[in-house]
């Protein structure tokens, strides 16, 4: 019993780190995505609504398209992994590691597509196709978030229960986890958009580099 509550908080950093990485990769993708793929997120269902209604609102058809092949991904990639890690609540969760590991191959294969274009997918159907991956990558890793307790992806209410708890006088420990996991997406994109202006064809690798240390770190984890 001592071992175990002694093992609590090692558990506790190391689920933060993952967590951290994960939302790291997922700066670093979005940032690719509306830069390169289209203007629109992978990551990010909320703003790619608006924009499938502002594009259809002004027949706009690319960019509503556009934003729904994101949608549409992001979904796909929800329903795929959440069967794989199975129920949240009333049932015991099932091959979370694998999880990972499945983003972890979507997030390569998705570089390695991407290089093959030299980091400028100009046609419609590169960019789609694309986009489609990194979303189904992002709806995949959404769920593993959320069975850790946690945001990766979309982080309005990691902000909101971070400076309300600053705002009551919470325990640092309720604010600097939510201030940290933003600190960590701002610093996803900073790294992807300083790969995309050297390196174009490798800015991948930065997002992809993440979810595979996210992916050690659980793997240790379990040892």
């Amino acid at each position: 019993m001592k071992a175990e509550e002694a093992g609590r908080p090692m558990r506790h950093r190391r689920t933060l780190a993952v967590l951290l990485l994960l939302t790291g990769c997922a700066g670093g993708v979005d940032l690719l995505s509306v830069v390169v793929l289209g203007g629109v997120f992978a990551g990010i269902i909320t703003g790619d609504l608006i924009h499938v209604a502002h594009g259809l609102g002004t027949a706009a058809w690319r960019t509503a398209a556009t934003a729904a092949v994101a949608v549409a991904g992001f979904g796909a990639g929800v329903v795929a992994w959440a069967r794989l890690v199975g129920p949240r609540g009333g049932g015991p969760v099932r091959h979370l590691t694998g999880a990972m590991a499945a983003e972890t191959a979507v997030l390569a294969a998705f570089a390695a597509a991407w290089a093959l274009v030299g980091g400028r997918p100009d046609g419609l159907a590169e960019q789609l196709a694309l986009l489609a991956a990194a979303a189904a990558a992002m709806g995949g890793q959404s769920v593993v978030a959320r069975t850790l307790g946690s945001s990766t992806t979309y982080l309005t209410g990691t902000f909101t229960a971070a400076l309300s708890e600053l705002a009551n006088g919470g325990p640092a420990a309720a604010t600097l986890a939510p201030l940290a996991r933003l600190g960590a997406l701002l610093l996803g994109a900073v790294a992807a958009t300083l790969a995309l202006d050297v390196l174009p064809a490798a800015a991948p690798a930065v997002p992809l580099a993440c979810a595979v240390a996210a992916l050690l770190c659980r793997v240790v984890r379990r040892r």
